[in-house]
């Protein structure tokens, strides 16, 4: 049945990724390219802006890492946490939890509470971005179906991600796993002011979208409102499609089907295309940058946990993902 899911799940990806080529082809005939002026330092601009947002989830995760307890240092932290985007590139999405729970353990930190700080940042993140997604639509008067949908996401999203839910089933999986008890536990404020940290993550997220979107098809302020709904809702597509390496073919087709809903925006899914090489270029580059940075030595080594720790972390995520 495992086999059969992700083949099935691989066929449905590629079905929306050629759905989103094929319609592409169509609508780039209609461009004039000759006209067409890329702006390379907007270009450039927003590439780095996109990579000043994964810096910044390092930061919110190792913030969220010492709220629970966990004294991780800020530089290994946001190196690993932007290292780990590797992770999106391959089926399954459990490497994002083993990058991270490499390098924390070469700090003390164990595996397990790292695997679940990572889902609670997915839970926090998607739920502020399906809010942010949903007052866009609601700004540019469409989308209905999309506010339905987004609506129990961010319902879900806000019950497991309640301090006590969070903690009950942390505690249930730690006990089960016979390992410590986190040394702290979230409150209902902390909870809130890491909502704030990633509604300021999409900020940057949308922005740098919008830089891109102006330097290459030389889209309008006006069109913030529903280029920011549609990077918001084809990233949450992403995080959902788990078989597909980047979310490859569900993310496009979002986008491209918000992008398609005012008729505002110039051959949508020619920009859900041009959004995926944009996306993986700079991330590529950031992943190779940061991993150029040396990393300070651990205070004592001897207090990591051991690979079995590691393994657990693993087993769990990918229990979950199935």
């Amino acid at each position: 049945m495992r086999l059969i899911k992700r083949i099935g799940a691989t066929v449905l990806m590629l079905a929306l990724l050629a759905w989103v080529v094929w319609r592409a082809w169509h609508d780039a005939q209609e461009i004039q390219w000759h006209t067409l002026d890329i702006r390379w330092g907007l270009l450039i601009a927003s590439g780095l802006l996109y990579g000043l947002g994964f810096i910044w989830q390092g930061i919110v995760w190792v913030l969220m890492m010492r709220m629970l307890g966990y004294r991780l240092a800020m530089l290994p932290g946001v190196r690993a946490c932007a290292a780990s985007q590797l992770g999106n590139y391959i089926p399954g999405k459990v490497f994002i939890v083993l990058f991270r729970v490499q390098v924390a353990a070469k700090y003390g930190v164990p595996g397990v509470p790292v695997a679940g700080s990572i889902a609670l940042e997915t839970l926090l993140r998607n739920m502020m971005a399906a809010v942010l997604a949903a007052l866009g639509l609601y700004q540019v008067g469409a989308g209905m179906n999309y506010m339905w949908g987004l609506a129990i996401l961010v319902l879900i999203s806000a019950v497991f991600a309640q301090p006590r839910v969070f903690h009950a089933i942390g505690d249930w999986v730690l006990r089960k796993l016979k390992r410590p008890q986190l040394p702290d536990r979230l409150t209902g404020p902390q909870v809130a002011l890491l909502l704030f940290y990633y509604f300021v993550y999409w900020v940057i997220q949308c922005g740098a979208f919008f830089l891109m979107a102006r330097s290459t098809l030389g889209a309008e302020l006006g069109a913030l409102p529903l280029l920011s709904s549609a990077l918001l809702a084809s990233q949450l597509g992403s995080t959902l499609a788990v078989f597909a390496p980047v979310g490859l073919g569900a993310a496009e087709f979002t986008m491209a089907g918000v992008l398609a809903l005012t008729g505002g925006i110039v051959s949508p899914y020619v920009l859900a295309l041009m959004m995926r090489v944009w996306r993986t270029v700079f991330e590529l580059l950031q992943i190779g940058i940061v991993w150029l940075i040396p990393l300070p030595p651990p205070a004592d080594e001897a207090d990591a946990p051991a690979d079995a720790d590691i393994a657990e972390a693993a087993a769990v995520v990918e229990s979950a993902s199935d």
